[in-house]
């Protein structure tokens, strides 16, 4: 059995998720960072990450990908209040999450696909 075609498929989802995460990135980021704009953790992230590849859109758009998937975390830790998220509409939060989840499960795919074919070679 190979694992060839789930590492390409993976990869195929990954370069198909770029554009997903540009459109994000330039069309909906802001509106989301408008909804946290009281929690401290996004504000600092959006201060730490303003430099870098498309002025560090990318990680701030993860960071808030992350937050809105485990706000409890983030809310016991003081740094995200959770009536923020939950203020967020839903399909604002789908914009948010989709490219998250869609690089972060392409690049577990291939890094399955190579673990599982180097240890059977």
């Amino acid at each position: 059995m190979t694992l060839e075609p789930l590492g390409m498929i993976s990869a195929i989802i990954m370069m198909l998720s770029y554009p997903i995460c540009i459109y994000a990135i330039y069309t909906k980021l802001e509106e989301a960072e408008d909804y946290l704009k009281l929690s401290t953790f996004i504000v600092t992230v959006k201060y730490r990450f303003r430099f870098g590849l498309f002025g560090g859109k990318l990680k701030r758009l993860f960071v808030i990908a992350i937050v809105i998937l485990i706000p409890k975390v983030f809310q016991w830790r003081h740094l995200v209040l959770t009536e923020d998220v939950r203020r967020m509409p839903k399909r604002l939060k789908l914009w948010m999450v989709l490219p998250f989840l869609l690089t972060m499960s392409s690049f577990a795919g291939m890094a399955l696909s190579w673990f599982l074919t180097e240890s059977w070679s």
